[in-house]
């Protein structure tokens, strides 16, 4: 479309995009007469009575495109600086350690420890020049364009807010992998110059459309694909950049308009209450956001384990988990007996093999309650490894004659983020089935008369607390069998003796009568008479 322009000279036929930059630039004053036949149709008008030369002329936006042509990127060099030079620091000896111990995104580190200044440091940290030099060419080229557009306060609160929300992203999808680098605060700030270009096309001279909108967007879908045939790159904080970017940018209004003044200060207000609100909820309750893996044993125990704890051994000489950072471990385990426990008999034993391993053992927190219907107890203790204060969050359970376990120990300066953890572990915690007893009803449903089947899965439903299913599987063997007959009923008075179930006072006697002289019988009898003879004192 081209635009007829009356001049000292003449008629000057112009295109549109030439008459735009020269209103912009104030070339064409109000009194031009100008013929444009969408708006004016065969005659001449002055240019001052065209809503189009209103909205081009504006003195705000005159300024605007003087800036955007003519503005220096004073915060985007001082951005390329800081990383230069921070680059150039890790190059002491020691330095490049410390910034990997210190300022790396690694979830362990921000949830389990609290420092979630990691969140935001990793976005400036690089340790290879290549890696450098790559992520500064892209900084330097999008956020140049951006600070001309969009001002520079807001070129430094899209950067940050992009870095935040690819280290949130990169730390939840991929919590065992440490990443640095700016790469995703460069791809917030190129998927910000592709929304500054979609939305603000009528506000940006024609010079600096090439830098926005459709023009870029492929300097943001290449790399972005690159990235997915990489293992080496933290895919998920780029993609967070983007997000954050892109968000910033749709709510942000260019700087230097009256009209966008208190939009952009409500949300560059938000976006930096909402972050710190995010560093300090995290700071807070870290370990209850930390991702958590469900294991289940042999013998039934069900126990979600931190996402990333690799195996080890815990100084209770038990297999357990152990944190990245060295300073926790979570440990699941089942002890069987001979003889069914009581809680306190269990949980006396778990302080006897503290004590093996610590000194100055002090019980801080005793509560009864129960998991999945079984009695349980949870235990804190305090004591001292080599004289490092530690904590003990314990959960015992005791299912007939096992003993599950599962604990959560630390350095005391952990004390709240460890109990944290343990709290959602001991959640997770359930009380299933073990493999041996599964099988051995698996067995008896394939052969229901067989005496040696019956028995196996009365000895398995005795050992695990089934004292009911364990008699009418002994009684079912004794019934079938003429094998061992002894050994049977000694097991009946011994199930007895456990629990206080299984045959009347008569069935007791009456085993012990058939079998006087098998010492199995006799010493299964004695203890089965002593627990009935409690039982009555009990009543009494």
């Amino acid at each position: 479309m081209s635009i007829e322009v009356q001049g000292p000279e003449g008629v000057e036929r112009l295109p549109f995009d030439e008459f735009e930059r020269r209103v912009r630039q104030g070339e064409i004053p109000a009194e031009t007469l100008v013929r444009m036949e969408v708006l004016t149709g065969e005659d001449f008008r002055p240019v001052g009575s065209l809503e189009l030369f209103q909205t081009l002329a504006d003195p705000e936006h005159l300024a605007y495109a003087r800036r955007v042509g003519a503005a220096a990127p004073l915060v985007t060099a001082a951005l390329v600086g800081l990383q230069i030079r921070i680059y150039l620091s890790s190059k002491v000896l020691g330095v490049a350690d410390w910034m990997v111990d210190t300022c790396t995104n690694w979830a362990p580190a921000v949830l389990e420890a609290g420092e979630v200044h990691r969140l935001l440091t990793y976005g400036v940290l690089h340790l290879s020049l290549t890696h450098l030099a790559l992520n500064m060419l892209f900084l330097a080229y999008a956020g140049s364009s951006i600070e001309r557009a969009m001002g520079r306060v807001n070129l430094v609160t899209i950067f940050i807010f992009s870095v935040f929300v690819g280290g949130l992203l990169s730390m939840w999808m991929s919590p065992g992998r440490p990443s640095l680098g700016a790469s995703g605060g460069d791809f917030g700030l190129i998927a910000a110059a592709v929304v500054i270009g979609w939305k603000h096309e009528d506000q940006l001279p024609a010079f600096a459309r090439k830098y926005f909108g459709w023009a870029i967007l492929p300097y943001l879908v290449y790399p972005l694909c690159l990235g997915l045939l990489s293992t080496t790159v933290d895919n998920w904080g780029h993609l967070g950049g983007l997000i954050g970017g892109a968000a910033m940018a749709t709510w942000l209004q260019p700087e230097g308009f009256e009209r966008y003044r208190r939009g952009n200060r409500i949300t560059r207000g938000v976006a930096v209450a909402l972050g710190l609100l995010s560093l300090g909820a995290i700071a807070a309750w870290g370990p209850r956001l930390v991702q958590l893996d469900e294991r289940t044993s042999a013998t039934g125990l069900t126990v979600s384990v931190p996402t990333g704890w690799h195996a080890g051994w815990a100084f209770t000489e038990d297999r357990g988990w152990t944190s990245p950072l060295q300073d926790g471990t979570v440990v699941a385990t089942t002890k069987v007996h001979r003889k069914p426990l009581s809680t306190e008999q269990a949980v006396e034993g778990l302080i006897a093999q503290v004590r093996a391993g610590g000194t100055e053992v002090d019980r801080t927190d005793d509560i009864e309650l129960e998991v999945d219907g079984w009695p349980a107890r949870r235990v804190q203790l305090r004591f001292e490894i080599s004289g490092e204060p530690q904590v003990f969050d314990a959960l015992v359970v005791v299912v007939g004659t096992a003993v599950h376990r599962v604990h959560v120990h630390g350095s005391a300066d952990r004390t709240r983020r460890l109990h944290q953890i343990a709290e959602r572990v001991f959640e997770g915690v359930q009380i299933g089935d073990p493999e041996s007893l599964l099988a051995a009803r698996h067995k008896l449903d394939r052969n229901p008369r067989s005496w040696k089947a019956n028995l196996q899965v009365a000895e398995e439903e005795a050992k695990f607390g089934h004292p009911d299913a364990a008699w009418e599987g002994y009684r079912r063997a004794l019934r079938d069998t003429t094998e061992d007959e002894a050994a049977i009923a000694a097991a009946i008075l011994d199930l007895y003796a456990d629990y206080g179930r299984g045959p009347d006072e008569a069935r007791i006697d009456e085993l012990i009568g058939a079998y006087p002289e098998d010492p199995r019988v006799v010493l299964a009898g004695h203890a089965a008479r002593e627990r009935l003879q409690a039982q009555r004192e009990q009543t009494q």
